[in-house]
């Protein structure tokens, strides 16, 4: 006979699939090309939203992030250049908890309107945002916010970047040569801890970047938290 700890478990996983339906997901890649005195340095990232409809026990269309945040490496003498996954310091129109707006601006660079009257319109949209192709330049203006570290190893020494006066933060002579969005179906970046090591840790306890578990204060490193940097679902508590 079936105890009634399992028939409960069952029964809650039988209840979650009538009360969910259609799902749709886009995958887009953000590359950002950069000058410096020894050549031109490339990174790219690829992030992923996933949509589904539920009705139980509210319609709506809870959403995923996957993904993490872009790491460029300019060389020696300069700092690294990291987007982040998120606009927390400055927020953009259209973003949601853990997205710097890019659906809505993917939106606009390939023609489609963000007006949606039903749960369903929006899905259609995503299914459509999905299958769109071909690559588009953005501006500055148009990037998550931007940070770099004094010391990698340190979380506590995590600087803003002006996206419009890069040399001020990781070196002379470094600037835009091309930033760049595109919907794609390459596989989902993963492996930033590798080059920010306290990642996993800060993961583990829930910290924000100055070590602590609650946002206070003004200060950039209470502001961002590991959550900021990766969303990718590689990492694991134990």
């Amino acid at each position: 006979m079936m105890s009634f700890s399992r028939f409960a478990a069952v029964l809650a996983m039988v209840v979650a699939l009538a009360g969910c339906g259609r799902s749709e997901s886009y995958r887009y890649k953000l590359t950002l090309v950069v000058n410096t005195p020894d050549g031109v340095r490339r990174g790219s990232t690829v992030t992923e939203w996933v949509y589904w409809e539920v009705s139980i026990p509210a319609r709506g269309t809870p959403h995923k992030l996957r993904g993490e945040a872009l790491y460029l490496d300019l060389g020696p003498g300069a700092r690294p250049l990291i987007a982040l996954l998120t606009s927390h310091l400055h927020p953009k129109g259209g973003m949601t908890y853990w997205d710097w707006g890019a659906g809505y601006l993917l939106s606009r660079l390939y023609g489609l309107s963000t007006e949606f009257g039903t749960d369903a319109a929006f899905m259609d949209h995503i299914a459509r945002l999905g299958r769109m192709r071909g690559l588009r330049r953005i501006s500055p203006a148009d990037l998550p916010d931007l940070v770099t570290f004094a010391d990698i190893n340190d979380p506590r020494s995590v600087i803003e970047i002006d996206p419009n006066n890069l040399q001020a933060t990781v070196g002379p002579n470094i600037t835009w040569n091309e930033i760049t969005l595109e919907m794609t179906d390459e596989p989902i970046t993963t492996g930033i801890e590798k080059k920010l090591p306290w990642i996993p840790q800060y993961f583990e306890k829930n910290l924000r970047l100055d070590g602590t578990d609650h946002g206070a204060k003004r200060d950039i490193a209470n502001q961002l938290s590991w959550a900021d940097f990766d969303q990718s679902g590689a990492l694991k508590r134990h």
